[in-house]
């Protein structure tokens, strides 16, 4: 399982990390980060395995430069505060009551990006694959090579049981109503609709259209800032997830296998998970611009992360007001 990371202080007393302090850690580490990721290699049909495929990421310091700059606007600074607040809240609940299952209902909403954009990513360049040059191929695998290492966990090539994460959770706190329709949640149903939207974005326009490049680079863009959020977001539930779910249900103490499947998503998805993600958006979106002509700019992408960070914020801003009704 992941590390779960924590501070201390001069008494030696393990201080929780904000989200911001989480983002400010991996973007402080963000060359080191680059370059040591890869996409592992694969064992062939003789016995070898071909050798890992290195990441070509290009602007370094000045990708590092604007990620600090969108962790110190206001936009994500207000948005992690909304998620924390809203974490605080449910984790100060002691029974299930509407607010709770809106919160799972709309935060399940809110983590989509795998299934609405990044996946269908993959769909569209798997499709377009057959009419790309012969000089245009190499760059289009590596495309789809890093496209490969962001939905893999998610749809459970790397990660087994991933589909029944979630549910297990919930069911923990028992709070598996959470499914019904009654239970939504406007402003989270409207970023879902939000990432659906930058998935199929053009994907019926010509193959070598600017408006098809554009929304392809754009919606990879948004699965780097959904990751690079979704990095610090589990992170800092990671650290109270465990004692919340043995709080509610005292005989998980005694059970490490129900402990583990209860805390599996939180866990599953902290550590260095969703922020590697991220980078291999990062390496997916510079090379794709590569072999399709446009230019890597990273003042959009520093757009596209501050405006998902505000939708994002919106969505738990809505999730705060649900628990505290």
């Amino acid at each position: 399982m992941n590390e779960v990371f924590f501070w201390h202080n001069s008494k030696d007393l393990a201080r929780p990390k904000s989200m911001q302090e989480f983002g400010e850690a991996f973007v402080g580490m963000l060359p080191r980060h680059l370059d040591n990721l890869k996409v592992p290699g694969r064992l062939m049909g003789d016995g070898s395995r071909n050798l890992p495929l290195h990441t070509k990421v290009e602007h370094v310091a000045e990708l590092q430069i604007a990620m600090r700059d969108v962790l110190s606007h206001s936009i994500t600074r207000n948005a992690q505060s909304f998620a924390e607040d809203a974490f605080r809240a449910l984790l100060e609940r002691d029974s299930v009551d509407a607010g709770v299952l809106k919160f799972f209902n709309g935060w399940n909403e809110t983590h989509k990006t795998t299934s609405l954009v990044s996946a269908k990513v993959i769909m569209r360049l798997s499709a377009d694959s057959r009419f790309i040059s012969v000089g245009g191929q190499e760059g289009h695998n590596r495309v789809m090579a890093h496209m490969h290492e962001v939905a893999k966990d998610d749809f459970g090539l790397g990660h087994e049981g991933h589909d029944g994460m979630y549910a297990h959770m919930t069911a923990a706190f028992d709070a598996s109503d959470w499914v019904r329709n009654s239970y939504e949640v406007n402003e989270c149903c409207e970023f879902s609709r939000f990432l659906y939207e930058v998935g199929v974005a053009h994907h019926n326009s010509a193959v070598n259209s600017l408006e098809s490049k554009n929304s392809i680079m754009n919606a990879m863009m948004i699965s780097v800032a959904s990751e690079l959020w979704n990095g610090s977001e589990y992170n800092f539930l990671a650290q109270f997830i465990e004692k919340k779910l043995i709080s509610i249900n005292a005989s998980l103490s005694s059970d490490i296998k129900s402990l583990r499947d209860a805390k599996g998503y939180v866990l599953g998805h902290s550590g260095d998970v969703e922020n590697k993600h991220g980078m291999h958006a990062l390496a997916a979106t510079q090379a794709y611009g590569r072999t399709v002509g446009l230019g890597f700019e990273v003042s959009r992408l520093k757009e596209v992360m501050l405006d998902y960070n505000a939708r994002v914020g919106k969505a738990f801003s809505s999730l705060c007001r649900a628990l505290n009704e």
